[in-house]
């Protein structure tokens, strides 16, 4: 079976070799051969869900970057830190940490949006600002990246209250997402499709759920020309 030694493999993830070297060790698909230590595929991928491929990138932290390629595959950007958190498999004071100086070296911006959450009110987006120079300085870099897998977890039982307006009574105690996440899915694509946090949701249920909502959702509504 083919190996990789230890060191190109961190290179490949973007991590340290004493980090990985801790994660190895408790890997079965690792040998040696005299000092060096040998990675198995089937233990490499392990690597790579376990801490992504991150490229590195002058002057930014790997938090940072992994902030960067979340945002990059979101246009419509992420409504709080903590879902930036979240899509980018980071802790969120790291994703707040990372905002603030993303934003301060012009890769960031926050427009602010109306959402509702029992009243309605403001909430800042965050999103790249793309035709800044650092930003298409450094996309093709990121272009391949891969982000860390993220955590098993199960649907959610509840709508948030801020998504409550997309449902015909704006009352959504009564419904269990769990048991009916065609029905939650679909109606967030018909009525909150333009709401970055009804797209965020999307991603909390069964992509199969999800598939099958957008084949009897909706068609758009065209404005006339």
């Amino acid at each position: 079976m083919d190996t990789i030694p230890a060191p190109k493999v961190a290179a490949e993830l973007g991590v340290s070799l004493p980090r990985l070297h801790r994660f190895l060790a408790s890997q079965p698909g690792v040998s040696r051969n005299g000092s060096r230590i040998l990675v198995h595929e089937e233990t490499r991928q392990a690597a790579i869900n376990r801490f992504g491929i991150i490229p590195r990138v002058e002057g930014l932290t790997r938090t940072e970057t992994q902030v960067l390629v979340a945002l990059s595959r979101r246009p419509r950007g992420l409504v709080s830190a903590r879902q930036v958190a979240s899509a980018a498999r980071v802790s969120p004071t790291g994703a707040s940490h990372a905002l603030a100086r993303l934003q301060q070296a012009g890769y960031v911006t926050v427009d602010d949006t109306t959402i509702f959450d029992g009243r309605v009110r403001l909430q800042p987006v965050y999103k790249i600002s793309w035709g800044s120079p650092v930003w298409t300085k450094v996309a093709p870099q990121l272009a391949g990246a891969i982000l860390p897998a993220a955590p098993a977890k199960g649907t959610p039982r509840r709508v948030p209250a801020r998504l409550a307006n997309v449902f015909w009574t704006g009352d959504t105690t009564g419904l269990d997402v769990a048991r009916h996440p065609v029905y939650t899915a679909r109606r967030i694509i018909n009525e909150g499709r333009h709401r970055p946090e009804g797209l965020a949701f999307l991603g909390n249920l069964p992509p199969d759920a999800v598939r099958h909502a957008l084949s009897t959702a909706d068609p758009p509504v065209r404005a006339r020309g």
